[in-house]
């Protein structure tokens, strides 16, 4: 199973497009300590040809461009795609706004829990996929039930918050069941190779910490050092913990709760354009990498 990030940054990528706090500052000004990032994606295969995708990110179209390996086959004819699936975690714009980059004419299977799928159906941009009838194929996954996704690719979603995403309106949340909301992903490759993927994660419960200790690999929501990251670049900004996401630091953070898994490898991705362990030389980076944590970049790949 080859796993690979073709993107590791949290929503809006770094630099982003209206920041300059001290991240997106260095980058336009080409500090040697810090690169760019695209925002959140991955990609997966089990056998070297088909390849699946992990959510669908804003920048998907030029993510697609820049991994060879993604590309579409002369020899099949003049529209193909080695990408089967594309499984999402949550309904998060971050997560599925790539899908509408998937409207040319190819099918597409899209794997998503029951909330998911009723929230993108629900909205009419996504009709887009329909272009050619039958063209999106949705398939409801749930959580702590194994799906074959096929090409020797195992997946079990992992069921992480029912938190909805901030555009529902207050009718739709009445209507909808929000379990299954946000999930985490188990890929399992055909030798058994296991590796954990979850960019969105609010807490660390002991069965969660079991389950991740029976992967060789694990990547891992990073979006914010501390819970007040946000706030002390701009009062009146949400807190991490508000947002879903479980801050690096403090004695409840992700490394700390993570700290018994040594001989998983831990990486850090989805991580947000203000979070300071994007710089190379700072401390908050050499505390991760002391803790054994790695820090993922665009065009990272694992091979397991």
């Amino acid at each position: 199973m080859r796993i690979k990030v073709l993107g590791a940054a949290a929503g809006g990528g770094v630099p982003q497009w209206n920041c300059t706090c001290a991240n997106c500052l260095a980058l336009r000004q080409n500090h040697p300590d810090i690169q760019s990032r695209t925002q959140s994606q991955l990609a997966v295969t089990a056998d070297d040809a088909t390849w699946f995708l992990i959510n669908a990110s804003p920048d998907l179209r030029q993510q697609l461009i820049d991994n060879s390996e993604i590309h579409p086959d002369p020899s099949k004819g003049l529209r193909n795609t080695p990408v089967a699936a594309i499984i999402l975690t949550s309904a998060d714009l971050d997560h599925v706004l790539g899908l509408l980059l998937m409207r040319e004419f190819t099918p597409v299977r899209i794997y998503a829990t029951r909330p998911v799928i009723s929230i993108l159906k629900k909205n009419s941009f996504f009709q887009m996929l329909d272009r050619l009838p039958g063209q999106s194929r949705w398939t409801e996954i749930e959580p702590n039930i194994p799906f074959d996704a096929g090409d020797g690719l195992t997946c079990t979603p992992i069921a992480l918050s029912n938190s909805l995403p901030t555009y529902i309106s207050e009718e739709d949340r009445a209507s909808l069941d929000p379990t299954g909301a946000t999930i985490g992903l188990i890929l399992e490759g055909p030798q058994g190779a296991r590796a954990a993927y979850l960019p969105a994660l609010p807490s660390v419960s002991g069965s969660l910490k079991e389950l991740l200790s029976t992967c060789s690999t694990i990547f891992i929501d990073g979006t914010f050092w501390s819970d007040d990251e946000l706030q002390k670049i701009q009062p009146g900004t949400p807190l991490a913990r508000s947002m879903g996401h479980l801050p690096i630091s403090g004695p409840d953070g992700s490394v700390a709760s993570l700290q018994a898994l040594e001989s998983t490898r831990k990486i850090y991705t989805h991580i947000n354009n203000t979070n300071p362990i994007l710089q190379e030389q700072s401390s908050e980076r050499r505390a991760v990498e002391d803790a054994g944590w790695e820090v993922a970049w665009d065009g990272l790949e694992i091979a397991l």
